[in-house]
């Protein structure tokens, strides 16, 4: 019996078939497949590009590169080794480093900052004690993985230098990102009674994200067992004169 010649039309017709007409090992695709090439009559999955999910893996690798190696020495070989993307990939969606840069502050860092500082506070009455236990576990097996090797909003901070103005301007905006989430957090204490009504809320925020951001910016050979407790004991002090007087 002679073969039937191979037909294109046949194949899709094939494809498109109610379920009750499929043979069996009919080859089924799916919305993560596209037909690549023919190879004896059959077709080859592909897989299909996602430009979104490329986009995230590069800025992933950018922001663990940055938090490890500064703005500085941020290599652009390590990202594409960690994302598994290519030069091409990169630039296609990053014009350069300093665009690379760019969209690690303004869709990174807001989110480090949540993650780590603000949602914890969301829905507490009492945000002091929560406050405490954020600083008790930086030197503990639980500290954040985003805090390895410290800060990375204040990491990226200390290079500023390096970066142009319209750089500096997006990382201070960071800051006041965390700044209002912080005031406003306390405010909401300030109306449920645990938080005293004499303090301007911005500016207790201010003192408590400068002495993070000074801490966390210590070298981590002085930041030791001893300098953590140190510094844990006198945040705890600072956060109990917050309390209202009886």
């Amino acid at each position: 019996m002679t073969k039937e010649p191979f037909s294109i039309t046949a194949a899709l017709s094939r494809i498109t078939r109610a379920d009750d007409q499929y043979d069996d090992g009919t080859l089924e695709v799916d919305e993560s497949m596209e037909v690549d090439a023919l190879s004896e009559g059959a077709l080859v999955p592909k897989r299909v590009r996602d430009p979104d999910l490329t986009r995230q893996k590069l800025l992933d690798a950018a922001f663990g590169e940055i938090r490890r190696a500064g703005f500085g020495g941020a290599s652009i070989a390590n990202i594409l080794d960690v994302s598994g993307c290519t030069k091409g990939a990169l630039y296609h969606h990053f014009s350069g480093k300093a665009k690379l840069v760019n969209a690690v502050i303004e869709e990174c860092l807001p989110g480090y900052v949540d993650q780590v500082w603000l949602n914890e506070l969301e829905d507490v009455d009492d945000i002091l004690p929560v406050m405490m236990g954020q600083v008790d576990r930086l030197g503990g097996h639980d500290a954040p993985e985003l805090l390895e090797g410290g800060c990375p909003l204040a990491r990226l901070a200390s290079g500023a230098g390096e970066l142009d103005e319209g750089l500096r301007k997006r990382i201070d905006g960071v800051y006041r990102y965390w700044r209002r989430g912080l005031a406003s957090q306390i405010g909401k204490a300030q109306f449920n009674k645990t938080v005293r009504t004499d303090i301007e809320p911005s500016a207790v925020a201010e003192f408590v994200i400068a002495s993070l951001h000074g801490f966390l910016t210590r070298p981590p050979a002085l930041r030791t067992r001893e300098t953590q407790d140190a510094f844990a004991r006198e945040f705890a002090r600072y956060l109990n004169n917050l309390r209202p007087v009886a």
